[in-house]
Parts: structure tokens; sequence; C-alpha cells
């Protein structure tokens, strides 16, 4: 009988310790989670606050160049061949300076380790 009561114990014990691993893997991946969406929030709002500020700043240099220009429409154009060459330029570089570094960044957020 006595070893009957160890095993179950030893049981017990197992179901514990596999229920509260369980349990702190249930809470890292919370956290990470929460980590990585509340960045990926932050960094929304100020790119769209920066996407405001470019709009607005590209609608005033229209209407600027389009004075300087002396006509409503030429100053428009030279921004939207701008922002279309950007674009290009951005097309032909992205997986070197977009996609690879912001995969890696998303890699190491999700591995990070915290210091207890």
């Amino acid at each position: 009988m006595y070893e009957f009561d160890k095993i179950e114990e030893i049981t017990e014990s197992l179901k514990q310790y596999v229920n509260t691993n369980y349990e702190i893997i249930k809470l890292e991946a919370t956290e990470r989670t929460s980590v990585i969406g509340s960045s990926f929030v932050s960094g929304l709002i100020v790119g769209l606050t920066a996407f405001l500020f470019v709009f607005t700043l590209s609608i005033g240099m229209g209407f600027y160049l389009s004075a300087l220009l002396g006509d409503s429409y030429s100053g428009f154009v030279i921004i939207a061949a701008f922002y279309f060459a950007l674009a290009i330029v951005i097309l032909i570089v992205r997986k070197r300076f977009i996609e690879t570094p912001l995969r890696d960044k998303i890699i190491r957020k999700i591995l990070e380790k915290k210091d207890i």
C-alpha cells in the first residue's frame, strides 16, 4: 500500500508540474503577443502621423511649385513624379532594406528573453 501511495503522489506531482509548465508557456506566449501587438500599434500610429505630415507637406509643395511655375497643375505633376520615382526605388530595394530587417526584428521580438 505504501508504494501505491508513493506512485499516486508522484503522479499528482507530475500533473501539477505539467499544468504549471503549460500555464508558464501560455503566459509567455501572451506576453510576447502583447509586446508584438503593442509595437505594431505604436508603429501604426507613428506611420499614420508621418503619412499625414508628408501628405500635407506634399499638397503645400504642389501649390507652391504650381504658383512658382505659373499654372495650377505643374507643381502637382512634379510631386507625383517624385513619388512615382520613390515608389520605383522602394520596389527595387524592398527586400534588402524593408522585408529582411522587418522580418529579423519580428523574429528577435518573438525570441527575446527577459531577465527576471
